[in-house]
């Protein structure tokens, strides 16, 4: 339940139950309850005398005048202590009257009085009250007399006192509850921002800046984990191996601000065609890779000519690829360094058919390992295919 929902008895757990044993822990009898009504008919008529005298004591302490701080506030100070004097000898002392003694302290701890201040004031407002006690007269009838009045007054302040200290340490408690819930608020903070800034360090230090692409680390943990999977699920995985012919030569005559240019707008162009599960990496320099999970060599090429005929929304007409696909699976697979070489091959065949064409060039590795595997010759199985692809 909401603390705004609760008197401060309820938050505090203290019900009336609760109350008549603390009353009878502190003396308060029935006994003790008449002796203290008794004595109302006799303070009642001096009231304001008392609460004049007692803030005259107290107002000559420095650090309590400070806390009250002005005239108005005393005075709204002097009709509160009137009004808890009149209580204090009313008899009734039950949850409205616990709870009013809980508010006190409450408002006190709030206000910022210490303990020993608080403390010092009740010693005071007794000292101040005993002359006036002492002065009712003793009534046989009652079998009342002023040491019965005085032990009376005394226990009612310490049910009192008790109250209030209840108040202060639940308050202390909240504190130190509220202070940890904001320390652990800010633990989880900082943690999911060093965790937020961890998995962008890391992102970075697998993805490369310039085109956006993973980066050669980051390839092979890819390609490491797609081989694996197509492995358990016996499915084919291709490779394309790309790079862009005579970079150099770019770099040369048109500078290297150019070069670079031209492979973020090829990380672009590939990011633009690849589908959900494949990874695109540029592999280093001008060479880049693509894994495609669960295709065949066919379905490659398909890929690799579609990436070609949207080449020239974003890139210069002048530039042009060499392509390589290998395949591997779904029966036997290459390990991870052979599956690269393989399309790396396949790249560099379809560069020597580049020199003499001009042309975008795409060439095919072995349709799969356990081909490769039976071959006395590996390369006569490299198919060379649309040696013709013009953006």
């Amino acid at each position: 339940m909401q603390m705004t929902r609760q008197t401060l008895a309820g938050q505090l757990k203290i019900t009336d139950r609760e109350i008549t044993e603390r009353k009878t822990l502190f003396g308060i009898t029935e006994q003790c309850i008449e002796t203290l009504g008794d004595c109302r008919r006799f303070i009642h008529p001096k009231i304001d005398e008392i609460v004049q005298k007692f803030y005259e004591r107290q107002t000559s302490i420095p650090e309590v005048e400070l806390l009250i701080g002005d005239a108005e506030t005393l005075m709204r100070l002097s009709q509160a202590m009137r009004g808890y004097l009149l209580e204090l000898f009313e008899g009734y002392y039950d949850a409205d009257y616990v709870n009013k003694r809980l508010r006190i302290g409450k408002v006190h701890k709030n206000i910022g009085v210490s303990p020993k201040l608080y403390i010092s004031a009740i010693a005071q407002l007794q000292a101040t009250l005993a002359p006036y006690i002492a002065a009712i007269p003793e009534d046989p009838s009652k079998n009342l007399d002023q040491k019965k009045r005085l032990e009376a007054v005394q226990n009612i302040f310490l049910f009192d006192i008790h109250l209030v200290f209840d108040t202060y340490i639940a308050s202390m408690l909240n504190e130190v509850h509220i202070s940890k819930q904001q320390v652990e608020n800010y633990a989880s903070s900082l943690e999911s921002e060093v965790a937020k800034r961890t998995e962008e360090l890391e992102q970075m230090s697998r993805q490369d800046t310039l085109t956006g692409l993973a980066n050669h680390h980051a390839f092979h943990e890819h390609l490491r984990r797609c081989l694996a999977e197509a492995q358990r699920n016996a499915r084919a995985i291709s490779l394309i191996y790309f790079d862009i012919d005579r970079f150099k030569e770019i770099n040369d005559s048109k500078g290297h601000k150019h070069g670079d240019k031209i492979l973020g707008m090829v990380g672009k162009l590939t990011l633009s065609q690849i589908r959900t599960n494949d990874i695109a990496c540029r592999y280093g320099g001008d060479e880049f890779c693509i894994i495609l999970p669960a295709t065949t060599i066919d379905e490659a090429q398909i890929f690799a000519r579609r990436m070609i005929s949207h080449a020239p929304q974003f890139i210069d007409s002048g530039v042009r690829f060499s392509i390589g696909i290998a395949q591997t699976g779904p029966k036997e697979f290459f390990d991870l360094d052979s599956f690269v070489g393989e399309a790396d091959k396949a790249m560099y065949n379809a560069k020597e058919r580049g020199h003499t064409n001009n042309k975008c060039n795409l060439s095919l590795a072995p349709l799969s390992a356990e081909n490769a595997a039976t071959s006395n010759n590996a390369a006569s199985h490299i198919r060379l295919a649309a040696t013709d692809l013009e953006p």
